[in-house]
């Protein structure tokens, strides 16, 4: 071929399946590709069995355009960016997009088809990509489908026609009866691996015309009535190699040697492989059979795969037992207890339960269960609880583990029941089930039902026992987890640091990934309660990694992380808040027992909201109630002082006193001080409130919100407007220096009503030399006012709240009213909105009316009251 594409390529991608060795031309389905191999996007739409693969290998090698197409073999790692990049391959000589061909495009993360669906909206003209999928793919079609840009291929088009269907029955059941082909073709009505099985059945039937009669009169689906004469039809060796090994995803030579304990597993496979249905090789497993004379059967680079249908078929024979399949179990069963010595217990389960040996099954689960579950294989212990409830009810060991995935997957309901039974019911007296006591009476104290101090201090006496921990590794580093989960609610900040410290490492060490995870992102809202912000942002963006990287299923931690990053980024310089805050807020699943993060939800919530400029509505968030048992000290002290802030930019004094009395009965002196400073600022007594200021600095304080910092620089406004200008540097000085490690720049938005701008004073300080973060913080801010006055004008006071009658409804302004609105708050006449709008005074007139009939007011203060009220401005 003169035309490539580039070898980069088709490295990123595999190779095109071999063709097996009795292979029908496809001419209608060639036919139909053909025609369709100019649109942006095909897609080729058919069940299992029904020969997409090959029917499009085939038409790729017969069509000479195998060298100039990239086979993928979709599964879930395939994300957008990773496809993206392939599609804007191009072909040497010619410039046109190179052909990408997905198979099994229905394994496709959603995200990934997404951005196809965004990509063939927009530039179309770009790129070939043909999918094979089991089912539809939600594509816009409608517009595409009319411009010629997308196709669609289903149902008649990959069915067998009586010639085709006539050959393969030849081919497997070695009789060229016309009668027989017409039997296997009406009973399997065009399913090319009905027709494979049908035949092959068929061929091994004393009377082969009689068997296919029977198949063409009865009413039962193919795959329950040629179980058994497939089963009959191959060697005893390669039913035992398929009972087995059909479970497995993808196979090797040599997996398929340690699971049957055959030698001949390798030559069983390639015998298999070569009737192109029931064995067929994996894309990207080693050379293609198409590139090599004499594919080396040894050769470990080999992948193999079961071919869907076949795998049915053994599960059915699993499923109807016997001497072949007691065989294959205990078969399995050893080769399961060799890796399980070995510590390599990450397929055990799967293996057991696909050949039906549940109570073995069961009791890998009560040994290692828990592992199973950090290490990420949630989904498969899942399936067996649901498909053996009873193994489970007979096998008590095996109960925590299964209560864990429900409660790791958010189905907290379900877990409790399981917990509450390792509570309450016997259990024997091992060191594991005391460790999943203990785990167990710290996971229920956070769903309110035993007191939380009784199960932490629980949990710490078993955590000291040593010999106790010794008995199950795994099981520490979760206990570790879980209690300092709680004391992040409980506010034992430095001991859920220490321990969760310890769980990252003992994850790290034991190999699971998934625990790994958790822990990292609750030690991410650890660093960023402690003050920690930069620290918080690094541990999140770790997490987030991790996931990425191990493709863990962890939405909670994901979320978790993603949430102490962003609060942490929104405590940063004013540019930086509002990069952050553009995006808004960003998805977080909470978890029913995870109460830290249901309170920083509510946090975020709120400074996003005041981001948008509203004070009001970042009020309203405060407020609302949270699904939590009462606050722990050091939360209900943060929500106070963020409330305080709010009633601050409000105005409201007598909130900020009732605040101030909150703080007082919560013993938390450092946060009472600043609010009576703010309290104090508020009402004009700047002496008043240095000296609460000031009083600050004498008592310890909570490290969320900076209460130190916030006080330091309001106290240097207020200094340096009372005259004393190197005191107040002195002040600011000192903030920036608690702030610098935390990149925290909330306390220079300038809180004081009544001191000098804070811009002015960072400029100055900035001017006499001092750190890099001094410089950032001044060229940060400057230019801004003190953020009282920013949200000022936009929001309302308490009596301007009181004047609006409740259940009034907010008008809906014209852009134009909006806009003479705002020159209104701006204090500008009616000359001056004339000359700024390009109007008449006439006009504006007419639009300042309409204003004050919209917000039943008849003067510019109430007008100005009301639209601040209702967040007009």
């Amino acid at each position: 071929m003169a035309n490539r594409v580039t070898t980069s390529a088709l490295a990123s991608a595999g190779h095109l399946p071999g063709l097996p060795r009795v292979y029908v031309r496809r001419e209608r389905l060639w036919h139909r590709l053909e025609q369709a191999a100019d649109s942006s996007v095909t897609l080729l739409v058919g069940p299992a069995g029904s020969g997409k693969t090959l029917g499009l290998s085939g038409w790729l090698h017969h069509s000479a355009r195998a060298a100039d197409t990239i086979w993928v073999q979709a599964d879930a790692t395939w994300d957008a960016d990773r496809l993206l990049a392939l599609l804007d391959r191009r072909e040497e000589g010619t410039g046109r997009p190179a052909l990408v061909v997905v198979d099994d495009a229905h394994l496709l993360p959603l995200t990934t088809v997404r951005d196809i669906d965004e990509r063939l909206d927009l530039d179309p003209e770009s790129f070939r990509l043909l999918l094979a999928s089991r089912w539809d793919l939600p594509l816009t079609r409608l517009g595409p489908e009319l411009l010629g840009h997308f196709t669609v291929l289903r149902g008649d088009i990959l069915r067998l026609d009586d010639d085709e269907s006539a050959t393969l029955v030849a081919a497997h059941a070695h009789t060229d009866s016309v009668e027989v082909a017409r039997s296997v073709a009406r009973r399997a009505q065009g399913w090319c691996a009905a027709v494979v099985l049908t035949a092959r059945a068929v061929g091994a039937a004393p009377d082969p015309l009689a068997l296919a009669h029977s198949y063409d009169e009865g009413s039962s689906a193919v795959a329950d009535r040629i179980a058994t004469e497939v089963f009959a039809a191959l060697q005893p060796h390669q039913r035992h190699l398929l009972l087995c090994v059909a479970g497995e995803p993808v196979l090797t030579p040599s997996l398929a040697v340690h699971l049957s304990h055959d030698v001949r597993a390798e030559e069983t496979l390639a015998g298999l492989e070569a009737t192109g249905l029931l064995v067929t090789r994996v894309a990207g497993g080693g050379p293609s059979p198409t590139d090599v004379v004499d594919p080396d059967p040894t050769d470990d680079r080999m992948l193999y795969s079961i071919h869907p249908l076949l795998t049915e078929v053994v599960r059915r024979r699993v499923l109807a037992g016997g001497e072949d399949v007691a065989r294959a179990a205990a078969t399995v069963g050893r080769a399961v207890r060799l890796d399980v010595a070995r510590g390599e217990i990450d397929d055990a389960l799967r293996r057991l339960a696909a050949v039906g040996d549940v109570r073995a099954a069961a009791r890998l689960l009560a040994d290692e269960g828990v592992t199973l579950l950090l290490r990420g294989h949630g989904a498969a212990v899942h399936a067996f609880a649901t498909r053996y409830p009873s193994a489970i009810e007979v096998t008590p060991g095996s109960w925590f583990a299964v209560g864990l995935e429900r409660w790791i997957a958010g189905e907290v309901c379900v877990a409790a029941q399981r917990l509450d039974r390792i509570v309450h019911d016997p259990q024997p007296d091992t060191g594991t089930a005391a460790i999943q006591l203990a785990c167990a009476r710290v996971m229920r104290s956070r769903l309110g039902v035993e007191p939380i101090p009784s199960a932490v201090a629980h949990a710490e006496r078993v955590l000291a026992d040593e010999e106790l921990l010794a008995e199950a590794p795994a099981l520490v580093p979760f206990l570790l987890c879980e209690l300092a989960i709680t004391q992040n609610w409980t506010g034992d900040l430095s001991g859920a640091e220490e321990h969760l410290a310890a769980a990252v490492r003992l994850s790290r060490t034991h190999d699971l990934p998934a625990l790994t995870a958790i822990a990292l992102s609750h030690l991410a809202f650890t660093e960023y309660m402690q003050g920690h912000e930069a620290s918080a942002v690094s541990v999140a963006d770790e997490v987030l990694d991790l996931i990425e990287t191990r493709a863990l299923s962890a939405p909670y931690s994901a979320g978790r992380a993603r949430l102490a990053r962003q609060l942490a980024q929104l405590s940063g310089l004013p540019g930086e808040q509002a990069t952050v805050a553009a995006h808004g807020e960003i998805e977080v699943p909470l978890h029913a027992a995870d109460l830290t993060t249901r309170y920083w939800v509510r946090a975020r919530r709120s400074r996003l909201e005041l981001c948008a400029g509203s004070v009001s509505a970042a009020e309203l968030a405060l407020e609302s109630p949270l699904e939590t048992p009462p606050l722990s000290a050091h939360l209900a002290a943060a929500l106070i002082v963020e409330r305080a802030f709010m009633a601050s930019l409000s105005g409201d004094a007598v909130a900020l006193a009732g605040f101030q009395e909150g703080l007082v009965e919560l013993q938390a002196p450092a946060e009472a001080a600043l609010v009576a400073g703010l309290r104090a600022d508020l009402v004009g007594d700047r002496r008043a409130a240095v000296r609460c200021f000031a009083e600050v600095a004498t008592h310890p304080a909570h490290p969320q919100p900076a209460t130190k910092a916030l006080a330091l620089t309001a106290q240097a406004q207020l200094v340096d407007e009372l005259g004393d200008g190197a005191a107040a540097l002195e002040l600011l000085r000192g903030a920036a220096l608690a702030t610098e490690v935390r990149r925290n720049a909330v306390p220079f938005l300038g809180w004081s009503r009544h001191g000098t701008p804070l811009a002015e004073l960072m400029r100055r300080l900035a001017d006499t030399g001092g750190s890099g973060w001094i410089r950032e913080v001044a060229d940060g801010i400057a230019g801004m006012t003190g953020i009282s006055s920013y949200y000022g004008p936009s929001t309302a006071l308490p009596r301007e709240r009181d004047a609006i009658a409740a259940g009034t409804i907010k008008p809906t302004l014209s852009p134009r009213e909006r806009d003479v609105l705002y020159e209104l708050a701006r204090g500008s006449t009616y000359a001056d909105i004339a000359a700024n709008l390009f109007v008449s005074e006439n006009t504006v007139k007419t639009h300042v009316s309409s204003l004050y009939a919209k917000l039943s007011v008849n003067r510019r203060s109430a007008a100005l009251a009301a639209a601040r009220n209702m967040n007009l401005l």
